[in-house]
């Protein structure tokens, strides 16, 4: 059942048992150069502002991925439309959108059943400056650093699942491409279209996000977006002229106060004002006031409805004669728990079980890359990365531990995907 822990399930086939073991055999000992290569990434800064650092990031990756057979490009997504220009400077705030580094995708061939899209990420949430502030260290059970769990720990069991199969010896895995994004973090804007062209050619998706609640894959994601209002009073100075003017920040905190209470856990929305600006100097009524909106809702139907009562908080009329203008886009869409999401959580079960791995599957509030695969209805998972905690924050962590776990899971369930011929159910 959707949200609920995954229960083993039970006789493993002496084939897929033998896999586990060739996969374990490969990894367990390599735990050590994981947590090298692990701390190599972290230490590179590659927020989407920071396109030298992404490159970086990218190449390390490229080269361990055409050591495992794969012809490894460069790609540039879709131009942010001009009408866009507003969230693009919502995502990459003071960086031209157009500055950011460039996709990497990687395709192998294969001979095994299906075509596999793989997805990871090159960016970071963290800004410049995050490796002072927050500097790489390893203790006895976690790795800490900006970007060690979202999603540099994915990046690396990424490379060495890929790694592990292409030295297995094992039956050729399925036809593979793999896009790893620039701007992840900065909205997709750019990759969105990359990621939805290969969507269009594959048969299931996984995705190395990092694992949540201490192991759990992502079944769905939210429908997720951002809006921008923005109040315009009157300017007038603060002293003589001020009952002539309208205070825009006065007028915006009013319609924060109705913007939160949008808010409904009951019903999986959540509206939260993220930033707020305003005014020109203290000694001026300040005439414009804006915020940013993060908005999630559990699908389609009900961002609809959010939609609307959004713009009619901004239509409504103020005392003050202030007014104001909204601004809004879904820039993700939701990923619905579909009968073929089973079907995987199924088959990746199956693998789990194999490498003594246990695991809950859970639905998201977040969303990642793995929303344009999954919204488009190509069977996708996403989490497969290892367990990590305190994202976006100077505490983040993975445990070390499931970084060869992770890995031989990863390589496992492609192993299955490609020698079982799942069929998955149609859609509608």
């Amino acid at each position: 059942m959707k949200g609920e822990a995954v229960e083993k399930s039970g006789e493993v086939d002496l084939n897929t048992a033998r896999a586990a073991g060739l996969f374990h055999d490969y990894l367990r000992p390599r735990q050590a150069e994981m947590v090298r290569l692990l701390g190599e990434l972290v230490r590179i800064e590659s927020h989407a502002s920071q396109p030298d650092g992404v490159d970086r990031v990218g190449d390390l990756v490229s080269t361990r991925l055409t050591k495992a057979g794969f012809r490894v490009e460069r790609a540039r997504g879709a131009n942010v439309p001009i009408e866009d220009a507003w969230l693009a400077e919502l995502m990459l705030p003071g960086t031209a959108y157009d500055s950011v580094a460039d996709a990497r995708v990687a395709r192998k061939r294969g001979s095994g059943y299906g075509r596999a899209l793989l997805l990871a990420d090159l960016d970071t949430s963290y800004a410049r400056g995050c490796s002072t502030r927050f500097p790489y260290r390893v203790d006895e059970t976690r790795a800490y650093g900006p970007g060690v769990a979202d999603m540099k720990g994915g990046l690396v069991v990424l490379m060495f699942a890929l790694e592990a199969l292409e030295q297995s010896g094992l039956v050729s895995p399925a036809a593979t491409t793999v896009v790893l994004s620039p701007d992840e973090q900065a909205g997709s804007l750019a990759s969105r279209s990359l990621i939805e062209s290969a969507a269009h050619d594959a048969d299931w998706c996984l995705c190395v996000e990092c694992a949540r609640d201490g192991g759990n894959l992502m079944g769905s994601r939210a429908h997720i977006g951002v809006a921008r209002l923005d109040v315009y009073g009157r300017e007038a100075h603060a002293g003589t002229a001020r009952a002539s003017g309208i205070n825009a920040i006065e007028a915006l905190a009013r319609k924060i106060g109705e913007i939160g209470a949008l808010t409904d856990p009951t019903a999986g929305v959540y509206l939260t004002v993220g930033e707020v600006h305003g005014g020109r100097r203290r000694s001026v009524v300040p005439g414009h006031a804006f915020c940013t909106i993060d908005i999630r809702t559990p699908h389609a139907g009900e961002w609809k409805s959010v939609s609307r009562a959004l713009q009619w908080i901004a239509d409504g009329p103020d005392a003050s004669g202030a007014r104001a203008e909204l601004r809004i886009r879904n820039h993700r869409p939701g990923i619905p728990w579909t009968a073929s999401t089973d079907v995987l959580i199924q088959l990746v079960k199956d693998a789990g079980t194999a490498l003594d791995l246990d695991f809950g599957v859970i639905p998201s509030l977040a969303a990642g890359s793995s929303s344009f695969a999954g919204a488009g209805g190509v069977p996708t998972l996403d989490g497969m990365g290892p367990a990590g905690g305190d994202l976006m924050t100077d505490r983040e962590y993975v445990e070390i531990a499931t970084l060869p776990e992770r890995a031989a899971l990863l390589a496992l369930s492609m192993h299955l995907l490609a020698t079982r011929q799942v069929t998955f159910p149609a859609l509608g």
